[in-house]
Parts: C-alpha cells; sequence; structure tokens
C-alpha cells in the first residue's frame, strides 16, 4: 500500500490505521456504555458471503488488481488512499463524507469450514461450533440487558439472531387488508369463551389500530414495493423510532451473494447485491428519522470470498470479508483493518484473506455500546470473542 512517502510495510500501515481510527480526541458520544440508553442498532444478514474486496476493494495494495482481472471497478468510489468502495454503495459513500461510516476490513468469524449452513449458524449464534444453540448472540444480549429491550425482526420467521429475546417479534409486509370491524365484532362473540382464540381476535384489533395509526390517511403501499429492501428498512425504522420501541432490528438479504461465477465488476450479479445493501442504509435512516443520531447500522455475512477469482470470472467461498458500522452515533468516518498483504504467503490457505480481527470482537463492542453491558457480562454470557488492539476504545 502507498501513502506520501512510498510503500508502507505492515507495522507502518498498522500504525497508520490505528492513528485514523482513534485520533486523540474522542467521539462527543464515547462517554460511556450507559450515556445514551436510547441507542437503536440494524443488524443485517447478509447470507451467501459478501465478497468484502469487491465491496471495499483493497485499491492501494500493489497486488490487487492482478489477482482480479475481470472483477476490477472502472469507478470505485474513494474513501482514501488504500480503499474505495464500489459505485453501487452511493448512500454509504455519503455516510463516509458525513463521518458516519467505520469499515472493519480483514475482519470474519473463527471459521473455515466453507459451508454455507454452517456458517450462517455461527454468524446468528455466536457459537464457533454450528447447530449448538438455539439462540442468537442479539437475542441473549437483550434479554441480559435488564432494560426491557426487544427487537423486531422485519422477517418471517424469527431468525436465529434475536432468538433468546422473549419480547422480541417479527413483523412482514402483507396484501391482505387488516380485519374489518364487523368482522372483529363477529369473531370476538363467537370466541369470547375461549381464551386463546379471544387474544387472537385482541391482537388482530391492536394490529388494525397500529396500521391506522402508523398510515394514517396515506395510500396502502403496493404489496411488490412494500417488500423491497428499502421498504424493508423503512419499516425497521419507523418501528424503532418511537420511544418505547424496539432496541435492536434485523434484515434478513436472503442469498444473491454467492457469485462462483460472472460475479461482475462495477454492474452484475454481486454489484445488484450491493444496491440492494445500500438501499436499506438509505431506508432504515429514512424511517427512523431525528432517532439516526442515536442509531447504528451493522452488516453480518457468513464469511468472505476467494481473494483470487476463478476460471469462471467469479469467487469461490472464502474467509475474511468486511463488515460495516454506520449511523448519526459516529463522527469519524474510518477503515479500521490490520492488513497484511496479499501475497500467497499472507492469505490463508495461500487464497483467502485472513480474519486479523475477531467479527465477534466487532459486534461485542456494539452490544456493549448498545445494551449497556460490561465486557466481561459479553464474554461470559452472551458472545465469545478474541480482543484486538484497534478496537480497545471503539465504541467505548
Amino acid at each position: 500500500m502507498n501513502n506520501e512517502s512510498g510503500l508502507m510495510n505492515r507495522r507502518d500501515f498498522v500504525s497508520s490505521i490505528t492513528g485514523l481510527a482513534f485520533a486523540a480526541s474522542q467521539p462527543s458520544w464515547a462517554q460511556s456504555a450507559t450515556s445514551n440508553p436510547s441507542t437503536k442498532v440494524l443488524f443485517v444478514l447478509l447470507r451467501g458471503a459478501m465478497d468484502g474486496l469487491t465491496a471495499v476493494p483493497a485499491v492501494g495494495d500493489v497486488d490487487f488488481a492482478g489477482l482480479r482481472p475481470s472483477l476490477t471497478l472502472k469507478a470505485p468510489l474513494p474513501l482514501n488512499g488504500d480503499f474505495a468502495l464500489h459505485p453501487a454503495l452511493t448512500t454509504l459513500h455519503g455516510l463516509w463524507t458525513q463521518n458516519q461510516l467505520n469499515i472493519v476490513h480483514a475482519t470474519g468469524f473463527a471459521y473455515q469450514g466453507r459451508s454455507h449452513f454452517e456458517g450462517q449458524d455461527i454468524m446468528q449464534s455466536g457459537f464457533m461450533k454450528p447447530y449448538t444453540s438455539p439462540s442468537g448472540f442479539v437475542g441473549r444480549a437483550l434479554e441480559k440487558s435488564g432494560l426491557s429491550a426487544h427487537g423486531v425482526a422485519i422477517s418471517i420467521p424469527m431468525p436465529l439472531l434475536l432468538k433468546g429475546s422473549p419480547e422480541s417479534s417479527t413483523e412482514y409486509p402483507n396484501w391482505m387488508k387488516p380485519a374489518s370491524p364487523s368482522m372483529l365484532r363477529a369473531l370476538s362473540d363467537e370466541w369470547q369463551n375461549d381464551s386463546t382464540l379471544h387474544a387472537i381476535v385482541n391482537q388482530l384489533r391492536n394490529d388494525r389500530l397500529e396500521a391506522r395509526a402508523m398510515l394514517g390517511s396515506a395510500p396502502r403501499v403496493p404489496f411488490q414495493e412494500a417488500k423491497s429492501t428499502f421498504s424493508l428498512a423503512k419499516l425497521a425504522g419507523e418501528r424503532m423510532q418511537a420511544p418505547n420501541g424496539p432496541r435492536a432490528g434485523l434484515i434478513d438479504m436472503q442469498g444473491g451473494f454467492d457469485t462462483h461465477a460472472s460475479q461482475g465488476s462495477d454492474i452484475g450479479a454481486h454489484a445488484t447485491k450491493l444496491k440492494e445493501l445500500d438501499d436499506i442504509f438509505k431506508g432504515f435512516r429514512q424511517g427512523i428519522g431525528s432517532e439516526w443520531s442515536n442509531a447504528m447500522v451493522v452488516t453480518l455475512t457468513e464469511f468472505g470470498r476467494n481473494v483470487k477469482e476463478n476460471g469462471n470470472e467469479g469467487t469461490d467461498h472464502g474467509v475474511g470479508s468486511c463488515i460495516f458500522v454506520a449511523g448519526g452515533l459516529l463522527n469519524k468516518s474510518r477503515v479500521i483493518t490490520d492488513w497484511r498483504g496479499l501475497k500467497s504467503a499472507q492469505l490463508i490457505d495461500g487464497r483467502d484473506l485472513p480474519t486479523s480481527i475477531d467479527a465477534c470482537a466487532v459486534y461485542a463492542k456494539v452490544l456493549e455500546r448498545a445494551f449497556s453491558l460490561s465486557d466481561t457480562e459479553i464474554q461470559a454470557e452472551v458472545l465469545a470473542h478474541q480482543p484486538h488492539a484497534l478496537l480497545k476504545d471503539w465504541l467505548a
């Protein structure tokens, strides 16, 4: 990688990034984990293994372009001399210019099995052995916080990530109109002696009242539009904006990142999914309104993709990727990475970006900041992780 004085070695590069990430003046909100009890976090599951080097290309690494001749971006959005953004991520680039985007690169879970099913279970449960937990690390954090905190998944069914929080719920747009008052009266009369069925009527009545309160006189949004990633994220923001609303939200992006062939560069299969991801940040910011100043959006993916493209102009299952953390709670944009270079000797099995920063340590810091939990509590009861020096004061 290059700076004004020429090629940097790894120690110089880590020092440079450390200086960028942790300037002497701490962010205004980084006083204590309890300074803002209204913090809201939207978690975004990127199933299929997002290619971190397409989303955030290492343009300053001298070995990068030669490893990906057909995947090289023609118009990357500049971040600094070492990294750029994919051109589909225009909202994220805008957040970067507003000092509201952090990117943790060369990160991932301590899992190298390359199975989507195992990897996706691990990224939600937080346990490095798949299929060993009925709960997710965000659900456990909400339950442990003791703040009557709950979450909402804009998804059906409830993803594992939020399980463990009894108060959390799922919500998803549907094409059916709310039950009419006459229908509700008829059902109430018919089921008045059955407590279980009568409770369902009450829930339907509450759903109708909530829908009217949310929509007012606005026209009903067509179902196809309502289920777009932008609209789902906007819905999450609207629910989380309320004073007693969910503290955690979840958007589940199914598949699409698994681009073994014809991955594309500025346009193509991976670019299309990145555009959907960008729309989530845009929609959530619009939906949560003024509460954006108390909010973060955080991404998760099960693993990354090979550093070198394959013979089908795609990328196969890899290890390291990157994490996006954005929101009004941040006041300085930065790339946080312990970059070790892309020469074969620096890669896992000679082909994969290493996870030089533990993803669990990244998420632990988010949980610590958002839900007023200590690192000791998180390590013991929520999410075991390997701390990294670059994360020491991050989101403190």
